[in-house]
């Protein structure tokens, strides 16, 4: 599963938690747990939009859903880059 999930993010680039439970045929709270475990294991990194964002909104590519809220993206790590080329 944890790979799904992944592989799932590498392919699409930016997919709700939603989605990708319903792709996986997962609930949102397993996908949460296993973006938490992928998290702690480095195979991703999280980033927070919103107040603190360091991005000019007008190059964000969340700008037209952000309103400086506070918006969590991950991104696959160079280490969960290695593990889906296992």
């Amino acid at each position: 599963m944890l790979k799904d999930i992944l592989r799932i993010i590498n392919r699409d680039g930016l997919i709700s938690r939603t989605i990708l439970a319903d792709e996986l045929n997962l609930t949102q709270a397993v996908v949460d747990d296993g973006i938490d475990q992928l998290l702690r294991m480095g195979y991703l990194l999280e980033e927070k939009t919103g107040e603190n964002c360091s991005t000019f909104c007008t190059s964000c590519p969340f700008a037209k859903n952000c309103s400086k809220e506070i918006i969590k993206t991950f991104q696959i790590s160079e280490k969960g880059k290695r593990y889906l080329t296992r």
